[in-house]
């Protein structure tokens, strides 16, 4: 028999696959998030095409509210700078993880940010 918690984590794990259009590749990018005038260091867990997921200390964020994430990918892909917004900030001890969802789709940044993820999710 599975455990509650452990039911959930499944059910939770199955349902999010269900509703995410990209591939997700897991990452530890240091990144720069610029939200509300105010400069934020921060950590992407994973990157996908629609978007990514930081870990962040600051946790005075604004749902729906718009972003510019810079990060690198590598020696020949450095200051890559991407807008979105935040579509959800989620408790996670001592840090949030923060779901940015990219606006900026047909940048040179996200041209850049597709050939990364089809280079390493294949």
């Amino acid at each position: 028999m599975v455990a509650r918690s452990e039911h959930m984590r499944l059910y939770r794990g199955v349902d999010m696959l269900e509703k995410r259009r990209y591939g997700r590749l897991p990452v530890n990018l240091p990144v720069i998030l610029r939200h509300g005038g105010r400069i934020i260091p921060a950590t992407a867990l994973n990157l996908s095409c629609g978007g990514m997921c930081l870990k962040i200390e600051e946790r005075d964020l604004c749902d729906d509210h718009p972003v510019e994430v810079i990060f690198d990918l590598g020696e020949d892909q450095r200051d890559i700078s991407m807008r979105g917004q935040i579509t959800r900030v989620e408790d996670a001890g001592s840090s949030a993880c923060v779901g940015i969802q990219f606006t900026n789709l047909f940048s040179l940044s996200h041209k850049t940010v597709q050939q990364y993820l089809n280079k390493n999710l294949n």
